[in-house]
């Protein structure tokens, strides 16, 4: 038998693994990244104590308050002078 091939039957399923470690795992259309920000402390420390599911949020709102979460159409753009 292949070194780890009884590792999944140990482990246990995705949903078990993650309730493991107190976390819940990605639905279908999340992702989740590793990215370096640039903030003064304060703000990367507060950002830092927020649950993943809150830090998404944050971006989200900024995201949307800068105007960056709107899809524009190119075709309208490159009309536009």
């Amino acid at each position: 038998m292949p070194r780890g091939s009884n590792l999944p039957q140990v482990r246990g399923s995705k949903e078990q693994l993650a309730a493991r470690f107190g976390v819940k795992p990605l639905e279908p259309g999340e992702g989740g990244r590793l990215v370096w920000i640039r903030a003064p402390q304060e703000l990367l420390e507060r950002f830092e104590a927020l649950k993943p599911l809150e830090r998404g949020e944050v971006v989200r709102v900024g995201l949307r308050a800068l105007g960056l979460l709107e899809v524009r159409d190119a075709a309208t753009d490159e009309q536009t002078p």
